[in-house]
């Protein structure tokens, strides 16, 4: 089952450990309680309950039986430093202590510290100083009445004269220096010199762990503010500060910024080598030449190189800006290639039309086949020879057609083969034998 303060970036850095004893009922609470981008810097024990650190205040978690959350306004009141075995810090909240200790992530209380300012031992706010006072002025009747007399005979005869505690006051307190745009380690040694104790934190809503001598930040704000009268003598004066590599936030806890470092032309495993530390771990890859949208996966892509890059380097811009890459193949050139012309296609011959069947000649009439004389009458005379000169008298008579008296045509059935005739017309025919074995008059030319 996953854990809910796990998946929620606003408590994923306390799930691991501090957040790890906290009841389902207590988780729920908490994530109702905590407004967007709220992110939680430690947890604490306190009691049977437990009070929560965010960037915008303290959360009290009360209640094993049905769990709530209740807001404490800031800054917050402290009545006592770290202290003791748990180095517990105890802060005022209405009117009652609480000793906050067990965070992981602030074992110390420093963070509690930085949030809030301590109460002076005299401070009316300090639980049971009001009810102390009144009983002492009842036991002491006496002393009070000869203390009263004493500042009434002193307010008579000088009345010109400034008074100790004025004197004593804010007004001659020294003014808090401005340490703002200074390196942390050497705000913090100036700050430790005048007396003050010294605190650091992220001044954005990264929540990185920072301590006063830690080199190469630069301090952004600072808590009292400069120019306040303070006097520093058991003071903590809160210094906030970001890598100097990094814009200071617009204010106090906001989103972290950085500036665009230049990709164009590395590969894009060093380019996301050198996004991630800057917090801007929300990169999209897209094809250079094509613009369609990558693969998400880093290692199919770790050689590829960065064309063009948006945000352009050199801009500040908050650690949740999205980058767009646009990347090519190793070895090939970020110029989009012109396109290669494609073939005209040839063009298609038409089919031939198919040739129209020749129609089958009509068959002629048969006409009737005769005999012919040497003249041509048909009638046999004492000089002209008989219709046919073969001797052979079995050769038998050729075919006529009994509808015709015009004699015998070319291309006419004849039986037998062989045998001879006229035409009509007096051109000599035989009978001959066809190729589809039908015999025919053609022409006899001997």
């Amino acid at each position: 089952m996953s854990d809910p303060l796990a998946d929620d970036p606003r408590t994923a850095k306390v799930a691991p450990g501090d957040a790890r004893s906290l009841s389902e009922g207590h988780r729920q609470a908490l994530l109702r309680e905590l407004g967007v981008g709220e992110a939680v810097r430690a947890v604490y024990h306190d009691g049977w309950g437990y009070a929560v650190l965010t960037g915008k205040g303290l959360v009290l978690l009360r209640n094993l039986v049905a769990p709530k959350a209740t807001r404490v306004a800031g800054p917050l009141r402290i009545l006592r430093r770290s202290y003791g075995l748990f180095d517990a810090v105890e802060i005022l909240v209405d009117g009652k202590p609480h000793k906050l200790h067990g965070s992981k992530l602030d074992p110390k209380g420093e963070l509690l510290e930085a949030a809030g300012e301590l109460l002076p031992p005299g401070s009316p706010l300090r639980p049971g100083g009001g009810r102390r006072t009144a009983t002492w002025m009842r036991r002491h009747p006496v002393t009070v009445a000869v203390v009263a007399a004493a500042m009434l005979v002193a307010g008579a005869s000088g009345p010109g004269q400034p008074d100790a505690a004025a004197r004593g006051g804010a007004d001659d307190a020294p003014a808090v220096p401005d340490l703002r745009g200074a390196a942390l380690a050497t705000a913090a040694g100036e700050a430790r010199r005048a007396s003050w104790r010294v605190a650091a934190a992220d001044a954005s809503s990264a929540l990185r762990t920072v301590t006063g001598s830690q080199a190469g930040w630069r301090v952004c704000f600072q808590n009292p503010s400069p120019g306040e009268r303070v006097r520093p003598y058991g003071r903590t004066l809160t210094l906030y500060a970001v890598p100097e590599s990094e814009p200071c936030p617009s204010r106090r806890d906001g989103t972290r910024r950085v500036v665009m470092p230049d990709l164009v032309g590395e590969r894009f495993d060093a380019a996301w080598r050198e996004l991630a530390p800057l917090g801007l771990d929300r990169v999209t890859g897209f094809h250079a030449h094509t613009g369609q949208r990558l693969d998400d996966r880093r290692a199919s892509l770790a050689e590829w190189r960065v064309c063009r890059q948006q945000p352009e380097a050199g801009i500040e811009v908050p650690v949740t800006t999205r980058v767009d890459l646009w990347l090519v193949a190793e070895g090939v050139s970020c110029a989009e290639p012109s396109p290669t012309p494609k073939p005209t296609p040839k063009p298609k011959p038409k089919p031939k039309p198919k040739p129209k069947p020749k129609p089958k000649p009509k068959p002629k009439p048969a006409s009737e086949s005769q005999p012919n004389s040497g003249s041509g009458s048909g009638s046999e005379s004492g000089s002209g020879s008989r219709a046919t000169s073969d001797p052979e008298p079995s050769r038998p008579e050729p075919t006529r057609d009994s509808g015709s008296a015009s004699g015998i045509g070319f291309g006419q059935f004849c039986s037998p083969v062989g045998a001879t005739a006229t035409t009509a017309d007096g051109r000599p025919a035989k009978c001959f034998m066809g190729k589809d074995g039908s015999a025919r008059w053609g022409y006899r030319s001997g």
